[in-house]
């Protein structure tokens, strides 16, 4: 009986971890056709993944009714910084520009990452420090978010540097808890990046000149 009890209890917390998954591959955004040669990197410095306290996939948390926070990761298991910059590229690589990533760690420094973008010999070079970037509540859940996004010349010039952050409501209420969170996260993903890419200061930043 025992043995059967620790069957059923390592079965539910497998399907548990899995329920916690969010698939934020090939995340499509309608972006400006800003027709240039561009480089994008993502640096993860968000304080739970710096820290080590949560892994560079960490999505968010899910909370329990009596509070406790259970952390949220991305179905691939890929880094959230690395998917970022993967859909900005494949968005604006969809809409006339041709883009390429520039992957990166916590432990890299910002003028390192500048130099290999600097490297890949683009019009314009883009760097996202990432300070915070997940999702958070009880059966109401929001987005926090906080870049800070560089637009760079080839030469690693700085032409704009405008910082975003804000905490936008997404779905779930006190009746249905999170509901569809599998949808609606990917969509804010989407809705974060068009925003930042339709600004008027970083449209300017990224236009042919």
């Amino acid at each position: 009986m025992r043995i059967i009890t620790f069957i059923v209890f390592v079965i539910s917390l497998f399907f548990s971890a899995c329920s916690r998954k969010v698939n934020y591959d090939h995340v499509q955004a309608k972006l400006p056709a800003f027709n240039q040669k561009i480089s994008v990197a993502t640096w993860d410095q968000r304080e739970q993944v710096v820290s080590g306290s949560r892994k560079p996939d960490f999505v968010g948390y899910m909370r329990s009714t009596t509070g406790i926070a259970y952390p949220m990761g991305t179905t691939s298991g890929k880094p959230l910084a690395d998917l970022l910059s993967n859909n900005i590229s494949s968005s604006l690589s969809a809409n006339g520009s041709s883009a390429s990533v520039i992957n990166t760690n916590t432990a890299q420094t910002a003028s390192a990452i500048l130099s290999n973008l600097k490297t890949a010999g683009q019009s314009r070079l883009i760097l996202i420090n990432c300070k915070q970037l997940h999702t958070d509540g009880y059966s109401r859940r929001s987005l926090l978010y906080n870049l800070i996004v560089s637009i760079y010349a080839s030469n690693g010039t700085v032409i704009r540097q405008k910082t975003f952050n804000g905490k936008k409501p997404l779905g779930g209420n006190f009746f249905t808890g999170p509901g569809k969170f599998k949808k609606y996260m990917p969509e804010a993903f989407k809705n974060l990046i068009e925003e930042i890419f339709n600004d008027a200061d970083i449209v300017s930043a990224l236009k042919v000149k």
